[in-house]
């Protein structure tokens, strides 16, 4: 691997796609048997299109005991490891401090189809002159955030899955004198409207309804 992936690393928070509940507010909408596999082809086309010569990807479970299910799913990886029992926030932190990085570090899911390496590429330039670099999604969250040194204050106090997250993240930036740089908005998968969305611009994997 080449020294500019070695410095750089994206943390990538993923979920075994047969182990647990699944895309829950979709599963409502489409059933179980079907969330499960939208999802398990949505994370495999992510993770493909997440790969670069520009970073190394590292895995994060988020269960200790589907790990190596997820490892072997999700294959190619610098790095796999387990999430601890937390909130989003505080499970984030701990994977961002114990991930190894010397540039700059950023860390995502797996449910925005929309962030592609050539999206991060782009976004991550910011970083020059920026403290923090922010890709937002339409339901006021965001789907990867970057820097080139981690924050901790940025993963607290944040009602995480809420219409706020965004807006309180960049609260905490200002209060801590960090800028930040946005991206262009895009969409995560988390109901029945946005698998809508993605059915409509021809995503082969959302072509369930």
């Amino acid at each position: 691997m080449n020294n500019t992936a070695n410095s750089n690393s994206i943390v990538v928070m993923a979920k075994y796609w047969q182990s647990g509940p699944v895309k829950t507010r979709l599963a409502a909408s489409v059933g179980d048997p079907a969330a499960r596999q939208i999802y398990k082809e949505m994370a495999e086309q992510f993770w493909l299109q997440l790969q670069s010569s520009q970073w190394q990807r590292h895995l994060w479970s988020a269960d200790k005991g589907t790990a190596t299910s997820l490892g072997k799913w999700l294959s190619n990886h610098s790095s796999l490891n387990v999430q601890p029992n937390s909130d989003l926030g505080q499970r984030m932190l701990h994977a961002l401090q114990h991930t190894p990085f010397a540039n700059w570090i950023g860390v995502a899911g797996t449910d925005a189809p929309d962030l592609s390496a050539t999206y991060i590429n782009d976004l991550v330039t910011s970083l020059t002159s920026h403290d923090i670099c922010i890709a937002p999604t339409f339901d006021g969250g965001y789907a990867f955030i970057a820097m080139k040194k981690i924050h901790p204050q940025l993963f607290g106090d944040i009602e995480w899955s809420s219409p706020n997250v965004l807006r309180q993240t960049l609260e905490a930036a200002r209060k801590n004198n960090l800028s930040v740089c946005l991206g262009k908005k895009i969409r995560d998968l988390d109901t029945v409207n946005d698998l809508k969305q993605f059915a409509a611009r021809k995503f082969s994997w959302a072509q369930f309804i």
